[in-house]
């Protein structure tokens, strides 16, 4: 009865509540269901983390298309945090002594070599003397001498001959 005509033909039959706000712009019902499409889209945005992840609907066909600009929304400026405070705490220079810590020594200043296997040849990287060196496994015996096996600073693992480690921080 009232939707047997094209939207926008100047011979289209209007209930009296069309022809009452004809004049006036859109529709309530057109206002209303722009209304909730913006809320809708604010919330798929609000909990998608900021855009909306679902194809936008198409409205439908004897709705004119209303177009609403979002209203703005409140923004709080970041109030300033307060600065971090110094801590009176000493800034270690080498590891922390532990039970399972030794360090290069007895070198006479020639450092030590990091070796992938526990043997004399297998050189990996050389270590100067002070070097923390932690111990990640058992002692073994290769080429005649007691081995570490130890991590070094920088994360390379390996052996090092325990007559060139000692047990206390220089």
């Amino acid at each position: 009865m009232y939707g047997n005509s094209l939207p926008g033909s100047d011979n289209h039959v209007r209930s009296p509540a069309q022809r009452r706000f004809a004049s006036v712009g859109p529709t309530f019902a057109t206002l209303k269901a722009a209304r909730y499409a913006s809320l809708l889209c604010l919330f798929a945005a609000a909990c998608s983390g900021g855009s909306p992840t679902s194809a936008p609907t198409q409205a439908p066909a004897n709705t004119p298309a209303v177009s609403v600009a979002p209203s703005p929304s409140p923004v709080s400026s970041p109030s300033p945090s307060p600065a971090p405070q110094p801590t009176a705490t000493a800034e270690p220079t080498q590891a922390a002594p532990s039970a399972n810590t030794v360090w290069v020594g007895n070198t006479d200043g020639e450092g030590v070599y990091l070796r992938r296997t526990p043997t004399l040849d297998d050189r990996a990287q050389a270590y100067p003397d002070d070097t923390p060196l932690t111990i990640i496994g058992e002692d073994v015996e290769g080429d005649g001498q007691q081995w570490h096996h130890v991590r070094a600073p920088d994360g390379a693992e390996g052996y090092v001959p325990t007559m060139y480690t000692v047990d206390t921080p220089p």
